[in-house]
């Protein structure tokens, strides 16, 4: 018999592992969370039957939890566990899609009979379906935003057409990603999935490195080579920044996409493959058609179905949960680091950044936090430690400001708040009092 798993949820620990304690049996096993954050990424990594969520929490709070699990995993069952004074608020969230609430206090007997219903409630082909991967494809496109949810509903209804697909977005904002959900979406999902830059190839060696060559076709060509078409035939091969592919290599693109037929350099034939071609850029290719620059052609057959991937400064919301996700990744990277948890005041400080890099500098940031940690808890003062140190964190003017420029606004906040007392405002930033002297010289030049 399979296990299944429930996640609960509540800032109070001893509360929330006294209730796991009440619903863990040889057939049940629980997780707990303390925060919403937690829960949120908690689900990201593990296919949770219920859960059971306190709806009084610091940070994010029982209502807005449900509200972004309804995003991210419409059919799974919420309960909600509230006090006396918050029934009303509990009945609401009933009306927008809570599985059901309990008032505390409450018998054990109670919570597992509303916790069985609950999982009896959940189809079970849709538990089924969940186990095989196939509906989690998109799990990698974190985000409950309108923006990501969207987003993932174009990919699925994208994956299904064998057209040719164009992705566009801002270096950093995980068009790569969007490419694998779309061939892990697709009926193509068991078959090959081959990527191709076509910005890091040498001009020289595009076309062979594309359509392959045989032995003897140039010099060096001491073997044969298949090439990324044949590589992926019978799957999907992604074109990367193909708003950088020759002009000649373009064409010879063209004739592939019409006819599914290519010829290795050097061969008298051609043969066969059957691909879906992805391509994405960050460049705007109906630009680069205007500037004679990109064949029109060429563009009108990859823009048969086209996805826009937002930047993260469109999806703002996301950042908290992206973070956390984040943390954790880098946490199994370095096992040794003590980092275990990022502050709200960091998370503001990451909500409110301009991340040109967009996700991918996110995951840098985090990742570089993580692996330099001392303590548990990641706080604005090791990022602006690590800032100091880089050159390029030089503060910025603008409507969207540096990091370094919203630490700065921070440690200001702190000591207005402390009436200026500069030793009690390093305490509660967690540095040496030198250290914030040393900020405040630096910013005052």
């Amino acid at each position: 018999m399979e296990d299944l798993r429930i996640l609960v949820v509540d800032d109070d620990p001893d509360m929330a592992r006294a209730i796991a304690d009440a619903l863990t049996n040889e057939r049940c096993r629980c997780e707990v969370a303390t925060t919403g954050l937690a829960a949120l990424a908690a689900c990201r990594q593990t296919e949770f039957e219920v859960v059971v969520t306190d709806m009084r929490m610091e940070g994010m709070d029982g209502r807005e939890l449900l509200a972004r699990l309804r995003r991210l995993q419409p059919d799974l069952p919420v309960i909600l566990v509230t006090a006396e004074g918050t029934i009303g608020a509990a009945v609401e969230a009933v009306k927008n899609g809570a599985y059901e609430y309990l008032t505390k206090p409450f018998e054990p007997d109670a919570l597992r009979g509303v916790v069985n219903e609950a999982i009896a409630s959940r189809p079970r082909a849709r538990r089924r379906r969940l186990r095989s991967g196939v509906p989690t494809a998109t799990e990698e496109l974190i985000g409950t935003s309108a923006a990501m949810v969207d987003l993932r509903r174009r990919v699925e209804l994208i994956a299904r057409a064998q057209s040719a697909a164009l992705i566009q977005g801002e270096t950093g904002t995980g068009k790569e990603l969007v490419a694998r959900a779309i061939h892990a979406c697709s009926p193509r999902r068991n078959a090959p999935f081959v990527t191709v830059n076509a910005s890091a190839i040498p001009e020289t060696l595009l076309e062979s490195e594309m359509f392959g060559h045989t032995r003897g076709a140039f010099t060096g060509a001491s073997q044969a080579h298949r090439g990324h078409f044949t590589e992926a035939d019978g799957g999907s091969l992604v074109l990367d920044e193909i708003g950088d592919m020759p002009l000649g290599l373009q064409t010879k693109l063209l004739r592939v996409l019409q006819s599914g037929e290519i010829r290795p350099v050097g061969a008298e034939r051609t043969h066969h493959v059957d691909v879906r071609v992805i391509a994405a850029t960050h460049r705007r290719l109906a630009d680069l058609v205007r500037e004679g620059k990109f064949r029109e052609d060429l563009y009108y057959r990859l823009n048969v179905v086209n996805i826009s991937v937002p930047p993260l400064r469109a999806r703002q919301e996301d950042i908290p949960e992206l973070a956390s996700f984040f943390l954790e990744r880098a946490r199994e990277r370095a096992p040794e680091s003590p980092a275990r948890t990022i502050t709200p005041e960091l998370i503001e400080l990451f909500v409110n950044a301009a991340w040109p890099g967009n996700v991918r500098e996110l995951e840098s940031a985090v990742e570089r936090l993580v692996v330099l940690a001392v303590h548990a808890d990641l706080t604005p003062a090791d990022l602006a430690e690590q800032l100091e140190e880089d050159a390029s964190g030089a503060p910025s003017e603008g409507s969207d400001p540096s990091l370094e420029r919203l630490i700065q606004r921070h440690v200001n906040k702190v000591l207005v708040g402390t009436n200026g007392n500069k030793a009690l405002a390093a305490k509660l930033l967690g540095v040496d009092l030198s250290t914030l002297y040393r900020w405040q010289r630096k910013w005052s030049e």
